[in-house]
C-alpha cells in the first residue's frame, strides 16, 4: 500500500504517508471526544511505528504537524 523511497542511503519523506497518518491522528482526536478512549497521541504514534516501522520518520512528521495545528 505504501511506497518507501531510498536513494543512496538517504530516506525520502513520502507526502502521502504523512497525510495518511495526519488523518489517522486527527480522526483519533475527534473520536476521543465521543468515547472513553484512553490512548494519548504519543501512545498512538508508538503503536503506528510498531506496525509500520519503515515509515517511522513520516509518522513522526505527521505527529509534529498535528501537534503544531493543535497548538495554533
Amino acid at each position: 500500500m505504501f511506497f518507501y523511497a531510498k536513494n543512496e542511503g538517504v530516506l525520502h519523506m513520502n507526502p502521502q504517508v504523512i497525510e495518511y497518518y495526519e488523518s489517522l491522528l486527527k480522526f483519533e482526536i475527534m473520536e476521543k471526544q465521543y468515547t472513553s478512549t484512553s490512548h494519548t497521541l504519543g501512545e498512538l504514534v508508538e503503536q503506528y511505528v510498531g506496525q509500520d516501522a519503515v515509515h517511522k520518520s513520516d509518522i513522526l512528521i505527521a505527529y509534529r504537524n498535528v501537534m503544531k495545528e493543535l497548538m495554533g
